[in-house]
């Protein structure tokens, strides 16, 4: 595909009336013009309107419509747009569309054609019609009007749905939907919709928790929201900085302990904060992403986390234990059970972990004793899942 360079070209439709064609060449003074006209209307354009016309342009292409009062007609023959664009190394950002030459119908299938482009509109008007206001512009009184780009106005109902598919979890989906907003939104939103993009990535990465690279995503897109943020009303970006701001302490220090747990100092090291994320992590893809597996999966590896941290602060490892650790009720059960052979150590998993620590008259024991039913249903569903060791689906309530 041929490279596409950045410069000024003017799509404007043509009509019987060339003098406000040759207007707004000479307001706009494109680089390159894309004439839209009807077989009748084609030949105003050597004739007339390059006559009238005081700028000089580059290059120029022609797309003609067989009926300019047929609209599908017309929305068809625009599809050379593309290919026009190609031709003269045009990207669509840098398009001004001009619909005021032509029919009704050429004007309607210009705006169209053109909806889901990054471009900007422009229409002739003017400051004094005929038929007492209600007929043409009269020549010599024609006035420019520019929009900037729709869709910095339409693009709210694809900010809708990513807020929809970002409060569903649906943190890839919702990445997608900003990236098509910002190849569409002008220049002056596109900081917003990349912050988006940088976000939906956060909480991606927190979601598999890969705490570092989360971080890294979410101070890029603070940089994002600063750029977007200066100048704008800041009143409806305070509580969007503030939550991300929270995200940011939270996120440095689950990094922190990530970072030397991969490096191997977890003595003394307090991970009760990894445990509470990975339980909320549970809770949200279960919940939320409907990924009911995975959920369930996750809280039984919080469940046994905390098992493991209450019994090392009471200098008992569940890995490798010594017998006289074990309380009389318990001992020679465990020691029955979990003798590993290896020095006589014992090692066992989580539902013996809290009993030990109930034994042990932990609090973390004793709820775990409360909700001792609850807690096996968890394991059971867990383990009788299809991603384990059963066949069974986890249903979501």
């Amino acid at each position: 595909m041929t490279e596409v360079k950045s410069t000024t070209c003017l799509l404007i439709s043509v009509g019987g009336t060339a003098t406000p064609v040759a207007y707004s060449i000479n307001q706009h003074c494109p680089s390159k013009i894309i004439f839209f006209a009807s077989r009748d209307s084609q030949s105003e354009i050597e004739s007339k309107v390059r006559q009238l016309a005081t700028h000089s342009w580059q290059a120029q292409e022609i797309i003609t419509t067989d009926d300019p009062q047929d609209l599908t007609k017309c929305v068809v023959a625009l599809q050379e747009l593309a290919q026009k664009l190609e031709i003269l190394q045009v990207s669509a950002e840098n398009l001004i569309v001009d619909y005021t030459g032509g029919t009704k119908t050429m004007s309607a299938a210009l705006v169209l054609s053109t909806i889901n482009l990054p471009v900007r509109y422009s229409y002739i008007g003017g400051r004094v019609h005929t038929k007492k206001g209600l007929g043409a512009v009269l020549d010599g009184t024609e006035a420019l009007v520019t929009k900037h780009n729709l869709w910095d106005v339409l693009a709210v109902d694809l900010e809708r749905r990513l807020v929809n598919q970002f409060n569903n979890a649906h943190f890839s989906e919702a990445y997608a939907t900003a990236e098509e907003a910002e190849q569409k939104v002008g220049e002056r939103e596109k900081s917003l919709y990349r912050f988006y993009k940088e976000l939906c990535q956060v909480y991606e990465c927190w979601d598999n928790l890969d705490y570092p690279t989360a971080l890294r995503h979410l101070e890029k897109g603070e940089q994002e929201l600063k750029v977007y943020a200066n100048g704008a009303n800041k009143a409806p970006l305070i509580a969007l900085a503030k939550q991300v701001e929270n995200d940011r302490g939270r996120l440095v220090n689950l990094s922190q302990i990530w970072q030397q747990l991969q490096e191997g100092e977890s003595e003394n090291l307090d991970i009760r904060l990894l445990i509470i994320d990975l339980v909320a992590n549970a809770v949200r893809t279960t919940r939320m992403a409907a990924r009911a597996d995975e959920g369930i999966a996750r809280l039984s590896s919080a469940l046994e986390k905390l098992a493991q941290v209450c019994l090392l602060e009471q200098g008992i490892d569940n890995r490798k234990t010594q017998a006289e650790q074990i309380p009389e009720v318990l001992r020679e059960e465990y020691i029955a059970r979990y003798r590993t052979g290896e020095n006589n150590l014992l090692q066992y998993g989580l539902i013996a972990s809290y009993r030990l620590l109930d034994a042990l008259e932990h609090p973390v024991g004793k709820r775990y004793r409360a909700r001792e039913t609850d807690l096996k249903k968890v394991l059971e569903i867990h383990n009788s899942s299809f991603m384990v060791h059963g066949w069974k689906a986890i249903e979501t309530a």
